[in-house]
């Protein structure tokens, strides 16, 4: 397990991922209406024949999307570490269990 405060890598997807498809979280998806969505969408892949007000929102929305990837990452790490901790906690109670009856 990688430690909280460990910085968050790269991803190097051998092949693309259901997740790594995604230009847009669905929660932004949910909140653009069609119009805006795919000037956003084009803006964000890099497509240079964009309106401003795309290029905007595609500013705007860039920071949000990684900052709630890192939240989410973070969340994960912390809920890995939990599991793990719960686990050992277990795997002590049962090796204590195991030793009383033998005895």
């Amino acid at each position: 397990l990688l430690p909280l405060d460990a910085p968050i890598q790269e991803r190097a997807y051998i092949a693309p991922s259901k997740t790594s498809r995604k230009v847009l979280p669905q929660a932004f998806v949910n909140r653009l209406s069609e119009e805006k969505l795919a000037g956003v969408k084009r803006a964000l892949a890099g497509d240079e024949n964009v309106d401003d007000e795309a290029e905007e929102l595609a500013r705007f929305v860039r920071p949000k999307i990684m900052t709630k990837r890192e939240q989410n990452t973070m969340a994960a790490r912390r809920s890995r570490q939990r599991k793990m901790e719960e686990k050992a906690v277990l795997e002590e109670e049962r090796d204590a269990l195991k030793l009383r009856v033998e005895e």
